[in-house]
């Protein structure tokens, strides 16, 4: 990385994270769900946004397994590369630019309920939950650049919920969430600039805050660039820089908890290095795509997982040839 240039998180690794959980519906609704305690906006799916293990310490920074239930690992070929969030058994929700030099679905894959970015090829347990990725659906908009960085995954096969795998919650809109001081960001990311996350990689959490959108432009100092669409964008992080994400946490969630919900807020996009004073990091607003996210996700359906002869042989079979079994849906 340079050392005073924007840069988008690369497929590489977070700063200091930490999350969230949801349980997530058999779909998405053609229109937005009410539910109680908000009014103000409508959820995506239901049930989501909720975790069934709970933190035993706040602040650190390795995570625990179960704690962001929905945190996926996107892989080419054998390696990390950046982060996604679980919306539902089949879709996930990513930043585009994770694919502006590898956009074939079929060297890509998704393991999800793993705490490691490297989990041991000897277990084949590891494999049970690892995707492929059958779809990558770039926003029509993107171009490359910071703005409208989101992209929807589709997998091959239906994800299995347990208590390490569940979605999270995408609302209509996010403003009530400004200034709010207690989101969290995950990743497997750079744990400083240009230091990679050590063994045994396990996923990283920090707590951060919602910096307005006045402040983000100030303290970036790109007016000219940032003025394009603030509304498509959200700040985070500290002050001092010390809660950041990095290099490698890209495509990873900002989630924020409402009424027992973990609510996905922003995706990963950008920043001015890592973990610098008065340089917060940069997200996408997800709310901003909700409209896009439904629709892909009403059309598609989901159905749930149903068994299937290849599962009954997984034990029997070598690590490396379960991504090659036929889909079960």
């Amino acid at each position: 990385m340079g050392t005073s240039c924007l840069q988008v998180r690369r497929p590489g690794r977070v700063m200091a994270r930490a999350g969230p959980l949801c349980r997530s519906a058999e779909g998405a609704s053609s229109s937005p769900l009410l539910r109680p305690g908000f009014e103000n906006s409508s959820l995506l799916t239901w049930p989501c946004g909720r975790r069934k293990i709970e933190p035993r310490v706040v602040g650190g920074k390795d995570s625990e397994l179960g704690r962001w239930p929905w945190q996926v690992s996107l892989r080419r070929g054998k390696y990390h590369r950046c982060g996604a969030s679980l919306l539902n058994r089949r879709w996930a929700l990513t930043a585009a630019h994770c694919f502006l030099q590898h956009s074939d679905p079929s060297k890509w894959t998704a393991q999800i309920g793993e705490l490691s970015s490297r989990p041991s090829s000897w277990k084949v347990w590891n494999f049970y939950h690892r995707y492929r990725v059958k779809d990558i659906i770039i926003y029509p908009q993107f171009g490359g650049t910071s703005l409208k960085d989101i992209a929807l995954l589709k997998l091959s096969s239906s994800v299995t919920y347990n208590k390490y795998i569940q979605p999270i919650c995408v609302l209509t809109s996010s403003s009530e969430f400004q200034n709010r001081t207690d989101c969290w960001v995950t990743g497997w990311g750079d744990i400083q600039e240009d230091q990679a996350l050590r063994s045994p990689y396990v996923l990283q959490e920090v707590p951060v805050s919602i910096v307005d959108s006045s402040r983000c432009d100030y303290a970036l100092q790109q007016p000219s660039f940032l003025s394009n669409d603030l509304n498509d964008m959200i700040c985070a992080g500290s002050e001092d820089g010390s809660r950041d994400a990095c290099k490698g946490d890209s495509g990873g969630p900002l989630a924020c908890e409402k009424k027992g919900l973990w609510i996905q807020v922003g995706i990963v996009s950008w920043g001015s290095g890592c973990g610098r004073p008065n340089r917060p990091g940069v997200y996408t607003n997800v709310s901003r795509h909700f409209n896009w996210i439904r629709t892909l996700l009403a059309r598609s359906g989901v159905h749930r997982p149903a068994p299937c002869l290849p599962l009954v042989l997984l034990p029997l079979l070598s690590p490396a040839f379960l991504l090659w079994l036929p889909d079960c849906t």
